[in-house]
């Protein structure tokens, strides 16, 4: 059901703006509004002063925090810490943070030296690769005293260009160098540039000038014969190698000793933000501090109790009463059961209905099952489901997907059991081959017609309740000429039902005439109320109705993959081969069967159902909570107060 909202304006003196705002904050339960003072009362007294709002330390104070964690990795604050700090103020976590600056420094030498030394390792290995793609041609070439070495790579495609660079590097050198190549792999080559070190700037201005990809030769080996210079570098790269693990194990223990704090002085801090930001939309004066927002109705008083606590009685709550039904932008928060509560996040998944409506959730948990138990229809599949679903739950079930997905699986697969014995289909026709199962209602691969007019009274019957339930929720709006339209609608669908029975000779020709007369007068009525929208949904029926066909359609594919994976079983004349045939065949099927099922139900529940009587626009419910509530995981959809 949708909770009762009532707005509340929250006033207290200017000098316990900080402790109303803390106390509203932890509380979390107050969905804030911007303030809007009553009439007659201008900016002179309340008026809103962003420039002594300390906003932009705030967030400063945050972005240093931010940096920090970034030098230290990513660490989940500790409960015991948040709860130590929260209570702190913007001046009491700047100081926290100013106590930091000498493990700053220290964070920041160590994730510099870090860096330094993997790209001092990266050009090693670099370099190793030019040295191996030159060890044939390269290794007696010796690099003396006042000669430098540089290495190039290029793509295969690009070779031409050494016969070039070697000419220009001659001309620039007087002769006194040396350029070899080889095939670093099958895309790149490798060359090797030996130049006397005066003419060092030349030679990089040229190869600068050419684009070149370059390695510079580590100067530790600079006039040693080439073929010492592989082994150097392999001892190097494994001596940095060592240097990093040491650094990264200095900084995983400053991280462990340090991070979860910081993590936590950056939580409370964001919390501290929200606040400040909060204060820019209340009502403020020299005086007095004034927060407005919506609050579920059971949960007012307790709030009250909580503010003369924490604050003092100079606290005042002001209910703001309305004349309208409901009160224009009440924020919406669903209250359900347990079972109820894991089909909320798919009631609210295109819109939020509006507030003052009725909760889709009931309907939703009760027929979106039951679609998916029709499609499947099958007890070896629900089973197998059911099971999957046990096993997720005991392996994975502190993990919150799991745990909302678990409700609505469960029900799933319940569905398709039981539709699977009245179709007496297990693994398709396996259980009437093994056990001689047989249908208790009827058999899908033979009786298509009866399933197919079932399929569509459920439309029938969900699409006229959804008219009916429109005419309501227009009703609980104030609506009274969209109530009259869907009843008009609602109206039409029945006496065509009846008009269609007269003519099937099921029901008495004067009944007929009657539902036809009827139907006419509802038409114009509907067009009377909803304008051109009224016959033009009234005639759209028919589509809506004909859609719950897929029921039949999806149902029909599934029970034939079915048995197609065991004919396929059985003409493998392996009984191992034919076994794994049909088992991948029927896991083939079920997945499909799950997630096809998933779709068309939801289509038929948010386009066909939702779409007759679900009033879109709604506010969300989103409480001013603070970190202390978000530490702890709230059930889905949980609305506090409850």
């Amino acid at each position: 059901m949708l909770v009762r909202m009532i707005r509340l304006d929250i006033l207290a003196p200017r000098c316990s703006g900080e402790a109303l705002l803390r106390a509203v904050h932890r509380a979390g339960v107050l969905h804030l509004v911007p303030f809007e003072a009553p009439p007659g009362a201008g900016p002179a007294l309340f008026g809103v002063e962003p420039a002594r709002i300390p906003i932009t330390r705030a967030r400063r104070l945050l972005d240093r925090l931010a940096e920090l964690q970034a030098a230290l990795g990513a660490t989940p604050p500790r409960p015991a810490n948040v709860g130590e700090l929260w209570d702190h103020g913007l001046a009491e976590l700047e100081q926290r943070e100013a106590g930091l600056e000498p493990m700053r420094a220290e964070a920041g030498r160590l994730a510099n030296e870090r860096v330094r030394l993997m790209a001092e390792r990266d050009r090693v290995t670099r370099y190793r690769e030019l040295m191996a793609g030159l060890e044939r041609v390269a290794g007696h070439v010796p690099v003396l005293p006042g000669y430098g070495a540089t290495g190039i790579i290029v793509g295969s495609r690009h070779r031409a260009v050494f016969p070039l660079l070697r000419d220009e590097l001659e001309s620039l050198t007087g002769g006194r160098c040396e350029l070899v190549t080889g095939e670093l792999d099958r895309d790149r080559v490798a060359a090797l540039l030996i130049y006397p070190l005066r003419d060092a700037p030349a030679v990089q201005s040229l190869i600068g000038g050419r684009n070149l990809e370059e390695i510079a030769l580590p100067y530790e080996d600079a006039g040693a014969p080439l073929s010492e210079v592989a082994p150097r570098l392999a001892a190097r790269q494994v001596r940095l190698t060592d240097e990093i693990r040491t650094l990264e194990g200095a900084l995983a223990t400053l991280a462990a000793r340090e991070a979860p704090g910081v993590a936590a002085l950056a939580v409370v801090c964001g919390d501290r933000l929200a606040e400040l930001e909060a204060l820019v939309g209340a009502g403020v004066s020299d005086h007095l501090v004034c927060l407005s927002g919506w609050a579920p109705a059971d949960a007012v008083r307790q709030l009250a109790q909580r503010l003369d606590r924490e604050v003092g009685e100079s606290v005042v709550i002001v209910e703001r009463s309305s004349e309208s039904r409901p009160p224009p932008g009440a924020p919406v928060a669903l209250r359900n059961g347990p079972f109820l509560r894991a089909f909320e996040p798919l009631t609210t998944f295109v819109a939020v209905p509006r507030y003052g409506t009725l909760d889709p959730t009931p309907l939703l948990a009760l027929t979106f099952p039951a679609f998916a138990g029709l499609m499947i229809g099958d007890v070896g599949y629900g089973l197998v489901l059911v099971a999957l679903l046990a096993l997720a739950r005991w392996r994975l079930g502190d993990r919150p997907v799991v745990r909302a997905i678990w409700p609505i699986g469960l029900a799933a697969g319940v569905a398709t059991i039981a539709f699977g014995i009245l179709f007496g289909e297990w693994f398709g026709d396996l259980g009437h081959r093994v056990l001689g199962v047989e249908p208790i209602w009827i058999s899908r691969e033979e009786g298509l017609v009866p399933l197919l007019v079932f399929t569509v009274a459920v439309g029938v019957a969900q699409v006229g309740l959804g008219l009916v339930l429109g005419a309501v929720n227009a009703v609980r709006l104030r609506e009274r000429r969209e109530a009259v339209g869907r009843l008009a609608i609602a109206v039409v669908l029945a006496t065509g039902l009846v008009g269609l029975g007269a003519i099937a000779g099921v029901v008495p020709p004067g009944v007929g005439t009657a539902a036809l007369v009827g139907l006419g007068g509802a038409i114009v009525l509907a067009a009377f109320s909803l304008g051109v929208a009224g016959p033009i949904e009234a005639m759209g029926l028919v589509g809506r109705i004909l859609s719950y066909a897929r029921l039949t359609a999806i149902g029909l594919a599934s029970v034939t993959l079915a048995l197609v994976a065991n004919h396929l079983g059985s003409l493998a004349g392996n009984v191992v081969v034919g076994t794994l045939i049909a088992v991948l065949l029927h896991a083939l099927n079920l997945g499909i069967g799950i997630f096809d099922a998933s779709i068309q139900g939801l289509r038929l529940h948010y386009v066909e159902f939702f779409g007759t009587f679900v009033e879109s626009g709604g506010i969300p419910y989103t409480p001013f909570t603070s970190v202390l509530d978000r530490m702890v995981e709230p059930s889905v959809a949980s609305v506090p107060g409850g």
